[in-house]
């Protein structure tokens, strides 16, 4: 019997759940997702093995594992320890390139847990690498808890209960249910155009590819004033998007259909709250677009624009949250049907996109040690086989391209990533 009371998942868990199945039900590792941070010097892995124990006897989820209970999912913690795993570059040449290696290496192999922590070791400085599975919590958890494993005061951290559920339980039954019918409206408008794919591959062993490109701190503040005056209100992350449909519809997507469509998650945490950290606390819009409106840049941001605008004003970022409840209650591969399928039978997602926001750590890095750069990491179903992450690090922007490879086509993402440049930095006019 365990001394640990189980910790059911919350709708926004089981959501990343069922996703985690169909990965793993492809052959591939799970919905793991990974950051990456560059660090300049190597932190003092005592000091990090000892924050690492104090994660598990303050927060014991981070070492638990699944359990289902009757009709519900769990996290059932185990007390058992995370070991900082070391590994270390051993060419002479370029260790940038081996780091690289090994860090793809380590996110491609077969895991179970639920959290590890990894310091790649390089000539100078070295990677540190958390990699987590996404129903433990989501990427704005996983900076606060990089943030309580660097932190001169990790007593200050503390866990708080679901987002989620809170707003939930300050509904009443009938406002769930307009909000329910809401989102399947929503839901059932989103299915209604089919979706280009960056492959045209279903099936078949894979392994997950990383390209990141990085942006000078002039080039990124020239990318943020393009998204003011583009998008405005709405911020950068709808900016993001519509380049990356331009981008894809330049290129010529190689499954090509009706439009494009982008779920993105919408984040019920307050800006630089520092709690919860476990859980998911993320709903779920979309933006879509024929080809024909993302032939017209102007156009095309008016319309992400005026789209998100209406799902603000008729609470469409709200509605999923019902939807969600309901869905924790459905068996992993009818919820995924209903997540993944369009009424076509193609997939609903043209590729998996984050932003993630300002990562910057504070002028004292991590454990003391400068953080220089970053990469984020995640597995993703096949349709789509693409995920966009996006992400400030020091303020300067980088998005980092994770492929499945050889379903995606490197040749073609290459010049796919060729054309986004081009659409963040308007250095071509129509």
């Amino acid at each position: 019997m365990s001394r640990f009371a189980p910790i059911f998942f919350n709708p926004a868990d089981y959501f990343t759940y069922v996703l985690d199945q169909e990965i793993r039900a492809a052959g591939m590792p799970g919905g793991y997702c990974g950051f990456a941070l560059h660090l300049s010097a190597e932190p003092d892995r005592d000091r990090l093995q000892q924050r690492l124990d104090l994660l598990v006897e303050r927060f014991p989820i981070a070492s638990a594992r699944i359990e289902r209970l009757g009709k519900r999912h769990a996290w059932q913690p185990t007390g058992q320890s995370i070991p900082l795993e070391l590994h270390r570059c051993e060419s002479a040449g370029d260790d940038d390139t081996e780091a690289q290696g090994i860090l793809l290496r380590i996110f491609n192999r077969p895991e179970t847990r639920a959290l590890t922590l990894h310091w790649i070791a390089r000539a100078s400085g070295g990677i540190l690498l958390l990699n987590w599975n996404h129903p433990l919590l989501d990427a704005r958890g996983a900076k606060i808890l990089l943030d309580f494993l660097g932190s001169e005061r990790p007593d200050s951290f503390k866990e708080s209960a679901s987002l989620i559920e809170a707003k939930l339980a300050q509904w009443s039954p009938w406002r769930k249910f307009w909000l329910l019918m809401k989102a399947k409206r929503h839901n059932n408008q989103a299915n209604s155009l089919d979706s280009c794919l960056p492959t045209l591959a279903e099936q078949g062993p894979q392994t997950l590819a990383l390209q990141v490109r990085r942006y000078d701190t002039e080039q990124s503040r020239r990318i943020a004033k393009l998204a003011q005056q583009h998008t405005g209100m709405a911020g950068r992350t709808l900016y993001y998007l519509g380049c990356l449909m331009r981008a894809m519809e330049s290129l010529g997507p190689p499954a090509a259909k009706a439009g494009y469509c982008i779920p993105y998650a919408f984040n019920l945490r307050r800006q630089n709250a520092p709690t919860p950290v476990f859980g998911n606390h993320v709903g779920c819009l979309f933006a879509q677009a024929t080809r024909e409106k993302v032939r017209d840049r102007k156009a095309l941001f008016e319309h992400l624009l005026a789209q998100h605008i209406r799902v603000v004003r008729d609470e469409l970022d709200f509605a999923y949250l019902p939807l969600m409840w309901l869905g924790q209650w459905l068996p992993p591969a009818k919820y995924a049907k209903f997540l993944r399928k369009q009424h076509s039978g193609g997939e609903l997602s043209s590729l998996w996109f984050s932003d993630v926001g300002d990562l910057a750590w504070a002028k004292n890095g991590f454990l003391g040690v400068p953080v220089t750069d970053m990469s984020m990491m995640c597995w993703m179903t096949l349709p789509p086989g693409l995920a966009l992450l996006v992400g400030q690090v020091n303020g300067s922007l980088t998005l980092s391209y994770n492929y499945l490879s050889p379903a995606v086509d490197k040749v073609w993402l290459d010049a796919l990533m060729a054309k986004m440049d081009n659409e963040l930095l308007e250095s071509e006019t129509e």
